[in-house]
Parts: C-alpha cells; sequence; structure tokens
C-alpha cells in the first residue's frame, strides 16, 4: 500500500509557527508579567530548591507532525496505513491571587488531521476544546491543596458528527518534604460519553542538583536536564491525546491517558517568557481503533505499529 504523505501542508504549518515566534511574545509579555509577579508576592510556594530549570508553561502553542502509522487486523489481515498533524494552543491566566489562595481559568483547543488512502475509510478531522478551571491554596509551610474540572468537547467531521462531551476533574495534596523534594496523592476522575472511572494519584519530584531534576509527575515523567538557565531538555513521556475512529459510522470521540508518546525535546530560551522547543520520538498505541460495529470485533486481534513524531512549539514560561 503507498505511504501517505503531505510534505507541503507539514511545511506549511512549521512555516506559520515560525513566523509566530518573534511576534507573539512582544504582545503577551506585559500581560503574563503582572501575573507571574503577583504569584511571587503571595505566599504560595511553588519551588524551593535551586534548579536552572525553568516554570511550567503559562501558553503554548505547537504543531505535531506524525511519520506514517501502520494498523494490521489480524482477522483479515487488512493493513492501514495513516498520517497525523495536530495543531494545539493553551493558556492558563489567574483570575484571583491572594495571599494564600489563588484561581485559574484558561482554554486548550486543538485540531487534528487523519489521512489514509485505504477506501474503506475517509480522511477526516478532529476538533478539540477544553475549558479548564483550577483552585490553589497555600495550607501551611509544608502543605498545599488543589482541585480542578475541565470539561471537554470534541467534534469530528466524521458523517457530520455532533459535539461529544467529557469532563475531567480531581483533587490534590502536595507535601513539600524539603528544598529539593515533594510528592503529592489525590484523585483523578474522567467522565466520557461510554466511559467513567476514578484512579487514586500519586507523584513527586526531585531536585538532584541545580541541572538534575527527575519528575515522576504522572502523566508526564521525565528526566530534566538544564545546564543553564537558557537551555532545557527533557526525556520522557506524555500522553498521546484523543481516541479516534477509523471507520465512518461510530462518532464516539474522547481523550484519554492510555496512549504515550516518549522523546527528547530540546528547549531554548528566546527573550523574556519566550521559549522554543523542537521535540522528536515515537509514538507507539496512538489511539487509532476500528470501528466495533461488527459482531465478531476482538480487539486483541488488533495491533498498532510504532511511527516517529516531531513537534515545534512556542511556550511562555515564568523566569
Amino acid at each position: 500500500m503507498r505511504p501517505v504523505r503531505a510534505p507541503g501542508r507539514a511545511r506549511q504549518a512549521g512555516l506559520a509557527l515560525l513566523l509566530l515566534l518573534p511576534a507573539l511574545p512582544g504582545h503577551a509579555q506585559e500581560f503574563f508579567a503582572d501575573a507571574l509577579q503577583a504569584l511571587r508576592d503571595s505566599d504560595i510556594d511553588f519551588q524551593r530548591g535551586e534548579s536552572n530549570a525553568p516554570f511550567v508553561p503559562v501558553a503554548s502553542l505547537s504543531t505535531r507532525l506524525y511519520d506514517e502509522g501502520r494498523l494490521v487486523d489480524g482477522r483479515d489481515n487488512t493493513v492501514l496505513e495513516f498520517e497525523q498533524r495536530t495543531v494545539s494552543a493553551s493558556a492558563l491566566l489567574p483570575l484571583h491571587i491572594g495571599q494564600r489562595d489563588a484561581l485559574f481559568s484558561g482554554a486548550w483547543v486543538s485540531r487534528s488531521t487523519f489521512e489514509t488512502d485505504e477506501p474503506s475509510a475517509d480522511d477526516f478531522s478532529v476538533a478539540s476544546v477544553g475549558l479548564p478551571l483550577g483552585w490553589l491554596r497555600q495550607v501551611d509551610e509544608q502543605w498545599q491543596a488543589a482541585a480542578f474540572i475541565m470539561p471537554l468537547g470534541h467534534r469530528s467531521t466524521q458523517n457530520n458528527a455532533n459535539w461529544s462531551l467529557q469532563t475531567m476533574g480531581g483533587a490534590f495534596a502536595r507535601y513539600l518534604h524539603s528544598d529539593r523534594l515533594w510528592w503529592a496523592v489525590g484523585l483523578f476522575v474522567d467522565s466520557g460519553p461510554k466511559e467513567r472511572y476514578a484512579l487514586p494519584y500519586a507523584g513527586a519530584s526531585w531536585i538532584i542538583n541545580p541541572r538534575w531534576t527527575l519528575s515522576a509527575v504522572m502523566p508526564w515523567p521525565a528526566v530534566l536536564y538544564a545546564p543553564t538557565q537558557d537551555w532545557l531538555f527533557r526525556l520522557g513521556a506524555a500522553p498521546a491525546g484523543a481516541t479516534w475512529t477509523v471507520q465512518p459510522g461510530d462518532d464516539d470521540i474522547a481523550v484519554n491517558l492510555d496512549t504515550w508518546n516518549f522523546g527528547l525535546t530540546a528547549e531554548r530560551h528566546l527573550a523574556g517568557s519566550a521559549w522554543v522547543a523542537l521535540e522528536a520520538g515515537v509514538g507507539g498505541l496512538r489511539g487509532v481503533r476500528l470501528n466495533a460495529d461488527r459482531a465478531d470485533f476482538d480487539g486483541g486481534d488488533i495491533s498498532v505499529g510504532s511511527s516517529g513524531y516531531l513537534a515545534l512549539s512556542l511556550r511562555l514560561r515564568a523566569r
């Protein structure tokens, strides 16, 4: 089967992102500076240990291109080759910052395009929108409490499908064991059209020295290396994103946390709060599945091959 390629559109997506790099920091710099200064002046303690690694991004814009993937149906040896492109943007903004409490809101939008030359499966795309709302409280010098809820909407272009609604949320506690070590426990819940579950949560982060950090914060486990305050390298995993249906007839679209990417990211400080990141790696079970309408469907007969991916991102971080 001839692989599906779209080099022209992939180059255009990368060029469009590069053109935004010099423009976005200048417009957003002052807006984020005031909010970050308010956090610094509060009693909320994000990190005590000395580290070259920057603060988590407060906004990002990224484009991601996967190489051809391969899906095999063991029942009839049907082989489906596909290509995926994703563009996404996110921002987290403070609604209120007090001395010990902070309330955050934001937005996450994403559009993924799925292409294949298999006659039984049409090309389609998936649009996703999420509106997170979070709360954080500094209980005392060592303990923090946090909670969030994020309604999500997904819509596929398959058969003019309707929007599919999903809700994620959770409550957590973080204990600052020392200047270099903290751990967290909590509960994560996910409610979608066909699946609802609750999972206990545990995570930790250890600043080994100013250059190295071991992060066991799920679902983003990683090793961080920051040789200076202007460079950051990350080796680790992250959720791959949404689950899509290849065959028309099943409009169920949802984000899940059981599909993973594993890669290496190199990130460079540009100016002010702006960073640019280039990531490369391997995407394994990327949430692609056959239509389960047939009575003889057996998910165990389906295998998905891994494929490489490349991502370019612009991020705004606190210094």
